[in-house]
């Protein structure tokens, strides 16, 4: 039996993301597939998977990213997905031990950093869209210019909200590494 589910996810929330797609195999639902907003899930044994995510570092179809995924494989974890240029969706099999793609503090400040550098784009984009759209409306008074400009500078503090929030999680790593070290 296959079930579709939408959600939405912010990229700084990964892990309730994770947390999520773990919680629905705890119950028995498998991810299957994804993309943008929907999930595809099939009925199985329960508790039999775990999922993580990653924000590739290379574009989805680079080579490096290719032959990471086939390293991933090869440590048992089976690739279920990717979409927007990098967003990776693995899981492995809860009887083969922990499933950790981060193995030290260091590659998850990088896996930060690149949802970091995600996040500035998109903020700068919006920024310069709802600018355009501010200038448009100056000089004509749309309304319809008016209403892109006040959803684009929206979007614009959501995503720096998100920023905010990733750029905390990167001090708390560098702070957590610098007791350890």
């Amino acid at each position: 039996m296959r079930r579709i589910m939408h959600r939405l996810f912010m990229a700084w929330q990964y892990e309730k993301e994770e947390d999520w797609l773990n919680e629905m195999a705890a119950n028995g639902w498998n991810l299957v597939d994804t993309s943008l907003f929907r999930y595809t899930f099939e009925e199985g044994t329960p508790g039999e998977y775990q999922y993580r995510l990653e924000l590739l570092e290379h574009g989805a179809k680079s080579p490096e990213s290719i032959a990471y995924i086939r390293f991933m494989e090869e440590t048992g974890a089976e690739h279920i997905a990717t979409w927007f240029n990098g967003w990776t969706y693995f899981r492995k099999k809860v009887s083969d031990g922990p499933f950790a793609i981060f193995s030290d503090i260091d590659s998850k400040i990088k896996h930060l950093k690149r949802i970091e550098r995600i996040l500035l784009l998109a903020l700068a984009c919006e920024l310069c869209a709802g600018g355009a759209q501010g200038v448009q409306y100056a000089d004509t008074g749309g309304a319809w210019s008016l209403g892109v400009f006040i959803f684009a500078m929206v979007l614009a503090v959501i995503i720096l909200l998100g920023l905010v929030r990733i750029r905390k999680q990167i001090k708390h790593w560098k702070e957590e590494r610098d007791i350890r070290e």
